[in-house]
């Protein structure tokens, strides 16, 4: 399977992507462009440097950053080989809906096994595509936000602000056709 990657400064940190031809299969958001690099599973020297290859996954990821769109989740994503539960928890944890949160054990519940809500917590930690698999909008049963990755509780929470600006935007837009 031939991979390509790129690795690109975003406002709040550097993104390293790698696609596959079925779709984007790694993401990694550090705030050097060597820890982003490095985070990868991959030896970058694997695979080509194709920045073209990956351009539709920066332009959304940039424009999600900047609060003008969601396309980022539209994204198609390469994720066949994860272990099950992680695919299934994966898949749970995009259907969270944008600007909203979900807690660890809906997560659990929602990927087929409800009292694997540690296990739920694994797959986020193990998230192999941030911000395409929006991890961050899992949160503690209590509300709080718990670890994250991608850069710390203070990125998750600007994320999580970025999603509700953008769903009121959508919402009003939705509203001025209704």
């Amino acid at each position: 399977m031939e991979l390509y990657y790129d690795i690109f400064p975003t406002p709040i940190g550097w993104f390293a992507g790698v696609m596959s031809e079925r779709g984007l299969r790694e993401a990694t958001l550090k705030k050097s462009p060597e820890a982003a690099m490095e985070s990868l599973r991959y030896h970058l020297c694997e695979f080509n440097h194709r920045p073209s290859k990956l351009k539709s996954v920066k332009d959304s990821v940039i424009s999600f950053l900047n609060g003008e769109t969601d396309d980022l989740y539209r994204l198609t994503l390469d994720i066949d080989d994860a272990p099950g539960f992680y695919q299934a928890a994966w898949k749970a944890c995009v259907s969270i809906p944008l600007g909203e949160t979900r807690s660890y054990a809906w997560l659990a519940k929602n990927s087929g096994s409800p009292r694997a809500y540690r296990a739920a917590g694994q797959a986020m930690a193990k998230n192999r595509i941030v911000l395409a698999i929006p991890c961050h909008r899992v949160i503690g049963s209590n509300g709080g936000l718990h670890g994250y990755g991608a850069g710390g509780l203070g990125v998750k929470d600007y994320l999580l602000k970025i999603e509700a600006g953008l769903r009121h935007r959508i919402d009003s837009v939705s509203s001025m056709g209704a």
